[in-house]
C-alpha cells in the first residue's frame, strides 16, 4: 500500500537503531527475518497467481496472502489488497474459535462467511496452521475472490440479492483437510453448489498450493533460527510497527472530525444512502465511529464487521510512513464501531455480497474526508468507486461446443484521487485494492472469451482538476462475439462522484449503457443492475476519474499544455479551469497571457472549499450525456 504521508524531518534509521538496542535485537538479523517473511508472502502470492485457473485470480490478482502467528496476529503481507489484509485477522479468529483445541498439523480450514468476520461471500479464505516440533507457531493464509459462489445470478457480488440465501453458498469455518487428509465429501459439497466447477476446483488447488508453500518456507525459517529466537524477532517486528505508527499518529491534531458520503443505490431501488463517520484522534489512537449511517439496505449493498475494520484503517495506513511494516503493530492503533443494522454493519440475514466494493469505498471516503479536516496534506481526494466493472457471462460456441464462461471485467475501472504531492493513478479501480488489481489485456480478453473490445481508451476531462489532478477515467465498448452476454453491473459512485479536496474539483461520476448498434438507442443503467447484451448491441462504460487536490490555477502550466496535447483534457478545460493559454497549432505556452488569465480567474473564484461536493447525487454526467429517446434503468433485475 502506498503512503500519502509527507517526508519526515527525523532520522528514521536512528529511531530504528535506538528501538532495537532497547530490546537487545540485532538490527541485521531483524532486517533479514523481516525480509524473509516478506519473501515468503511474495512466494505465496506468485504461487497463487501462476497456478490459478480463472482470470479474476490469475490475471486480475483479486487475492491476498498473509502470515499470522498462532494468536493470531498479522506478521506479514506482501503485494496484497488492503481490504483483505486489514481484516483477515477477524475471520481467522473465528476459525480459531470454531476449532478451539482441535487444530492439527495438516489441517486446512476454509470459510467465506461474512457473519463470522469475513469481508463478503465472494472472498474464499483458506488457512493452514504451521507447527514446529509439535508447537503451533503460525498460520499461512490466502483470501481469493471467487468467480462464482452459488448466487441466484451468475455473479459473486449480487447487488440485488435480498438475503444470505440469494447471495451465495454460505460456508462457516469448516475443514477441507484434517491432519493432512482431504475431506473429499466436504469439498464435493462445495463444488456442487457453484458454477464453473472445473475452474473453481483449479482455483481451490491454487490457494491450497499457496498456503502449503508458505508453510514449508516458514518451517525452513524456524529451522534456521530456532523457535524461541524466531518468535523474539516476530515480537520485535510487531513492536517496531507499533511504535512507529504511534509516533506518526501523534503528529496528527487530536480532535473529533465528522464527514458524510453517499451510496448511489442499494441494488433494490433505494438511492443516496448515507455513510457517516466521526473520526476521533486521541494521542496515538484513532477511532472511527460510523454511527449515523443509513439503515441497512434491501439489496446486497451492506457492510460487515471485517469490511468496516479494513475500511477504517486503509486511509490511516496510507497517511503514515510507507516504510513502516504493515502488520498487527499498525492495526492495534485503529478501532471502529457501528451499531448493528446499518449499511456499514448489517444484521443477519441481510445480504452483504457487495460489501468490499460498496459501502467499503464510501467508508474509506468518509474517513479520508474526516482526516482532511485534521491534516489535509496526509489525506487524498476521492477515489472512483468500483464502477463500470461488470461481471459478464454467457455461452461460448466458438469451438463447436457450448460451454459456460464468465469474467469479472476490470478493464473499465475508475481512477484514484490526487494527493498533496502526486496526481492520481488511472485504473486504480477501487481504494479497497489500492492499485493491487490488474486488467486483462484486450488481446487476452478476446482470446479467452467470446467478446470484442471495440475501444478501450482514456476519457477526456473525466478527472477532478487541481494543483494535482485525479487519475483519468476510462471509456470502453464491448460487444458479444456471437451469442448474447449477461452483464451484471456491480458498482457505485456514478451519481456520487469522487470528491475534490482543498479547492480541487470532483471527478465526473460517469455511467454505463446498452447501445443498439443499428438504431443508436441507449438504455442507461444505474451503477448496479442487470443488462442483457445481444448480438447487434454493445455495453459501453464511462468511468470516473479521481478527485483533484488543491487550486487548479496553481498547476504547472507546462503540464497542462502536455495534457491537452496528449488528449487527457480539452482546450476549454485548460483555458477556463487551469487558466492556461497556448498556441493551439504549436502547443507553445503563452506565459504572459496565462498569468493574466489566471489572475482574472482568481478574482472570480472566491474562497476555495475544503471538500466538494458536499451533498448527494452531485454528478451531472447522466443528464448531460443522455439524449432524447434514451431510457434510464434504476437497478434493473434479470
Amino acid at each position: 500500500m502506498s503512503s500519502l504521508a509527507p517526508a519526515k524531518n527525523k532520522n528514521v534509521d536512528q529511531v530504528k537503531k535506538s528501538f532495537l538496542a532497547e530490546l537487545d535485537i540485532d538490527p541485521i538479523t531483524f532486517s533479514v527475518i523481516l525480509n524473509r517473511f516478506s519473501t515468503i508472502a511474495r512466494e505465496m502470492t506468485l504461487t497463487l497467481e501462476y497456478t490459478s485457473w480463472t482470470s479474476i485470480l490469475a490475471v486480475a490478482r483479486d487475492f491476498s496472502c498473509a502470515i499470522y502467528d498462532s494468536q493470531p496476529r498479522q506478521v506479514c503481507m506482501e503485494d496484497a489488497l488492503p481490504i483483505h489484509t486489514n481484516s483477515l485477522h477477524v475471520i481467522l479468529k473465528s476459525m480459531v474459535k470454531a476449532f478451539d483445541g482441535n487444530v492439527y498439523d495438516g489441517d486446512v480450514i476454509v470459510s467465506n462467511y461474512p457473519y463470522a468476520g469475513n469481508t463478503h461471500v465472494g472472498d474464499f479464505v483458506t488457512a493452514t496452521p504451521v507447527f514446529y516440533q509439535g508447537k503451533h507457531m503460525f498460520w499461512s493464509v490466502t483470501k481469493g475472490h471467487q468467480l462464482d459462489c452459488g448466487a441466484y445470478e451468475a455473479t459473486s457480488v449480487a447487488p440485488s440479492a435480498k438475503d444470505v440465501w440469494q447471495e451465495a453458498l454460505q460456508i462457516p469455518p469448516i475443514k477441507f483437510y484434517e491432519k493432512g487428509e482431504p475431506r473429499q465429501d466436504v469439498i464435493n459439497l462445495y463444488l456442487a453448489n457453484v458454477r464453473y466447477q472445473e475452474l473453481l476446483s483449479g482455483d481451490l488447488k491454487a490457494q491450497l498450493g499457496s498456503i502449503w508453500n508458505g508453510k514449508r518456507r516458514m518451517i525452513e525459517l524456524v529451522d534456521e533460527y530456532g523457535p524461541e529466537e524466531t518468535m523474539r524477532y516476530v515480537e520485535a517486528i510487531l513492536d517496531y510497527a507499533d511504535r512507529r505508527t504511534a509516533d506518526e499518529i501523534r503528529t496528527m491534531p487530536d480532535g473529533k472530525y465528522y464527514a458524510e458520503g453517499y451510496v448511489d443505490t442499494d441494488g433494490a431501488g433505494n438511492t443516496d444512502l448515507k455513510v457517516a463517520v466521526t473520526l476521533n484522534i486521541d494521542d496515538d489512537k484513532i477511532h472511527a465511529d460510523f454511527t449515523g449511517s443509513a439503515p441497512q439496505g434491501s439489496g446486497g449493498t451492506n457492510g460487515t464487521q471485517g469490511v468496516m475494520e479494513a475500511s477504517a484503517g486503509i486511509p490511516i495506513l496510507c497517511a503514515i510512513d510507507a516504510e513502516i511494516p504493515h502488520n498487527d503493530g499498525c492495526l492495534r492503533h485503529i478501532t471502529c464501531y457501528s451499531p448493528e443494522g446499518t449499511i456499514v454493519k448489517a444484521k443477519y440475514p441481510a445480504a452483504t455480497a457487495m460489501a468490499t466494493l460498496c459501502p467499503a469505498g464510501q467508508e474509506q471516503e468518509v474517513v479520508w474526508k474526516a482526516l482532511a479536516q485534521a491534516c489535509p496534506e496526509r489525506s487524498s481526494a476521492g477515489y472512483g468507486h468500483f464502477h463500470c466493472i461488470p461481471t459478464i457471462s454467457g455461452v461460448d460456441e466458438r469451438e463447436g461446443e457450448s460451454k459456460g464462461w464468465s469474467a469479472m471485467f476490470f478493464n473499465g475501472g475508475p481512477a484514484g484521487g490526487a494527493s498533496h504531492g502526486a496526481d492520481g493513478w488511472p485504473l486504480i479501480m477501487t481504494s479497497s485494492g489500492m492499485g493491487g488489481l490488474k486488467i486483462i489485456s484486450a488481446e487476452l480478453t478476446e482470446l479467452l472469451y467470446p467478446i470484442l473490445i471495440d475501444y478501450h481508451e482514456i476519457e477526456k476531462d473525466s478527472m477532478g482538476h487541481g494543483r494535482t489532478m485525479g487519475g483519468t477515467g476510462i471509456r470502453i465498448k464491448v460487444s458479444p462475439y456471437d451469442t448474447p452476454m449477461d452483464c451484471h453491473n456491480t458498482g457505485d459512485g456514478a451519481a456520487n462522484p469522487p470528491f475534490g479536496l482543498q479547492g480541487g474539483t470532483p471527478g465526473i461520476g460517469g455511467g454505463n449503457y446498452r447501445e443498439n448498434l443499428s438504431t443508436g438507442h441507449r438504455d442507461y443503467c444505474s451503477s448496479k443492475g442487470y443488462l442483457k447484451i445481444s448480438k447487434g448491441e454493445a455495453w459501453v462504460g464511462i468511468s470516473s476519474g479521481g478527485g483533484g487536490f488543491g487550486d487548479p490555477l496553481d498547476r504547472d502550466p507546462a503540464l497542462v499544455v502536455e495534457h491537452v496535447r496528449d488528449g487527457i483534457i480539452s482546450e476549454g478545460t485548460a483555458r477556463n479551469i487551469y487558466g492556461v493559454i497556448f498556441n493551439e497549432n504549436t502547443y507553445a505556452l503563452d506565459a504572459g497571457a496565462t498569468e493574466e488569465n489566471r489572475q482574472a480567474l482568481k478574482k472570480k473564484q472566491g474562497e476555495l472549499p475544503l471538500i466538494q461536493p458536499m451533498g448527494p447525487s452531485a454528478s451531472k454526467w447522466l443528464e448531460n450525456d443522455m439524449r432524447e429517446g434514451d431510457n434510464y434503468l434504476l437497478d434493473p433485475l434479470p
